[in-house]
């Protein structure tokens, strides 16, 4: 088992002081990162310390309900504080705000508008909206709803979404909003396959003519889409970038988003 590598005593990650009994156990819990019970001599030999230390620390965890001793294996697990702490920590993030704070820059890197979208009842609901300069966009506005089979953000919280969503929600055939609107069942369960595969959804025309919208969902703690954010470029402008360079700044700010929600997929 590969020690888990830290920090020198006197170096901390933002500087300043650093007590080496709460870095030890900050350590323990990483050690839980990618298994779900460890023993003494197992933390031992991971941390590179004496047993009766590691005992010492674990002993304290448990106290505090950060850790809790499994009875049928006698190791040790993370305790129900640490599941408390967490919840909170979500219930706590206003992640439109954080949304909007990591969407800036890419509507100054890119000649785009910038949309954050949730879902309800088969329709999308835009939340926030960020305008480039000289935006020719209409079919957007905060508050306002649309179709999610012929939005970017539509299908990319669609694809991820549960079929019976699908059965509930959406009556086909879908309704034709131009002439590249999809509008049968197998047309939609296609483009959903291929968000899945891509990790984005890129809509052309499909509801507004000369609009190139490219999304990516933004996933709950359990995996299911929270909402999803846009990058729309009206009247030819996507060819004006690598779209290849969109679709990867787009996953990276989702994906931040994302974890911050406790999604670790």
């Amino acid at each position: 088992m590969m020690r888990t590598q830290t920090a020198p005593k006197s170096e901390s990650v933002r500087g300043g002081i650093q007590i080496q009994s709460v870095s030890r156990a900050l350590e323990i819990l990483n050690c839980f990162m990618g298994t779900d019970e460890l023993g003494i001599s197992e933390l031992s030999a991971e941390m590179g310390l004496h047993k009766s230390t590691v005992f010492g620390l674990v002993n304290t965890m448990v106290g505090y309900g950060i850790l809790e001793q499994v009875p049928s294996t006698k190791k040790y697990r993370l305790g129900m504080t640490l599941f408390t702490l967490g919840n909170l920590a979500l219930s706590r993030i206003d992640i439109r705000s954080e949304a909007r704070e990591r969407c800036f820059p890419l509507a100054q890197k890119y000649p785009a508008t910038i949309h954050l979208a949730t879902q309800s009842m088969g329709e999308v609901i835009y939340l926030d909206k960020i305008d480039c300069s000289q935006s020719l966009i209409n079919a957007s506005s905060v508050g306002r709803k649309a179709p999610m089979h012929c939005t970017g953000v539509g299908k990319a919280q669609l694809a991820y979404l549960p079929e019976s969503y699908i059965d509930t929600y959406l009556t086909f055939p879908l309704k034709k909003m131009t002439d590249a609107t999809i509008t049968t069942r197998e047309q939609l369960e296609e483009s959903l396959s291929e968000v899945r595969r891509e990790g984005v959804a890129i809509e052309r025309g499909e509801i507004e003519d000369g609009l190139t919208c490219v999304a990516a969902p933004i996933f709950q703690k359990d995996g299911l889409p929270e909402m999803a954010i846009s990058l729309s470029f009206p009247y030819g402008r996507i060819g004006s970038v690598n779209e290849e360079d969109v679709k990867k700044d787009l996953l990276a700010c989702t994906r931040e988003l994302s974890a911050r929600l406790g999604y670790r997929g």
